[in-house]
């Protein structure tokens, strides 16, 4: 909609449900209401009519942007990014992400500031323009809901409401997210290495600790049973259990119309 414009409707419609289609059939459809294709091309509609000036009001510079960019001297962080834009009043460049949910909330909204996201997108930003004209991120959420039945305020059917939330990290916050992002991957390193040296006749694999309290979170970790029953997964594991594959996500591999691959500069 940003490269094609607000009024394009069906075309935005039609560009949602050739991908949708190509993992979900129109019986699963009631499965997944209010988050279904009606509740796509309502979302859309109201979008269209909720934020009328958005074209008007930014410049658009890129969409679907997806690179490299350094974190320090050696080691990169890969992104895709669903758009960059400035502001016509402020002269100010941002990045638009967009985020889908059943219910607004608190929670929801704070998880952002803090996020690795907020701050991946905020260090491309600062790696692709002067820092004095980045404002940083700002997150665009689109609620659905589904009425059965009229109430007092909404008729029955599909409604979709909608809450920006902006995540800006100024230079010294942003100190902060490289220092959370390099110690992750050092740990990572660590454990990895620690990893290399576990054998299958150890008693425990003295390996990537376990976070018991994240084990049921976002509907429950899918190795949650393996971790009940094994103290050592390497005398177990030998290939993918059945209903399991490996798969390894590559961001500039999907298709963007922009690729970028950003140079270190020895600062942040």
């Amino acid at each position: 909609m940003l490269l094609n414009g607000y009024e394009d409707v069906n075309g935005a419609y039609n560009a949602f449900l050739s991908h949708y289609r190509q993992k979900f059939e129109p019986d699963t459809d009631e499965l997944y209401r209010p988050k279904d294709p009606m509740g796509a091309l309502n979302a859309i509609i109201s979008f269209t009519n909720n934020y009328p000036r958005d074209l008007k009001d930014n410049e658009l510079l890129y969409t679907e942007i997806s690179g490299s960019v350094p974190i320090d001297y050696h080691r990169s962080l890969y992104f895709r990014m669903d758009s960059i834009l400035r502001s016509r009043q402020t002269g100010k460049i941002f990045s638009w992400d967009h985020k889908s949910t059943k219910k607004f909330s608190r929670q929801w909204e704070n998880d952002f500031a803090l996020s690795w996201q907020s701050g991946i997108y905020t260090h491309c930003l600062y790696s692709m323009f002067p820092i004095n004209e980045v404002i940083g991120i700002e997150f665009c959420g689109t609620s659905f809901e589904f009425l059965l039945r009229n109430s007092k305020l909404r008729t029955a059917g599909y409604h979709a409401s909608f809450k920006r939330v902006p995540a800006w990290k100024r230079k010294d916050q942003m100190q902060v997210w490289l220092w959370n992002v390099l110690d992750i991957l050092d740990r990572r390193e660590m454990e990895l290495d620690r990893l290399s040296h576990c054998k299958e006749s150890d008693k425990v694999m003295m390996a990537f600790p376990m976070r018991p309290t994240s084990c049921s979170k976002y509907w429950g970790c899918i190795f949650h049973d393996f971790c009940c029953s094994w103290p050592n997964p390497l005398q177990h594991c030998f290939e993918p259990p059945i209903g399991f594959k490996i798969e390894f996500w590559n961001p500039t591999e999907i298709k963007t119309t922009s690729k970028i691959d950003l140079e270190w500069k020895g600062e942040l």
